[in-house]
């Protein structure tokens, strides 16, 4: 849902998220920097630390299973 498909872009989105929130909490007596520090942070994370941290998990999931296909360690279900 939240994948990015690559662990690079994931931790520098969050990155750039953290700095744009450091950014707002230094400049919080000027409203006008404030606000779109916060929405950048918002889009950037797409949504809250929470959903980044879903697509990060999701991005080293995604990376492990490519890895097992690829190497064939694929478990099979026998039924």
């Amino acid at each position: 849902m939240f994948n990015n498909r690559s662990i690079i872009m994931q931790l520098a989105r969050g990155a750039l998220a953290l700095a744009a929130i450091v950014g707002a909490i230094l400049l919080a007596n000027h409203a006008w920097a404030v606000v779109p520090l916060v929405l950048i942070a918002i889009f950037l994370m797409r949504g809250c630390p929470m959903c980044w941290l879903s697509g990060l998990f999701e991005a080293f999931a995604e990376r492990r299973a490519r890895k097992a296909v690829n190497a064939g360690d694929v478990p099979h279900l026998d039924h």
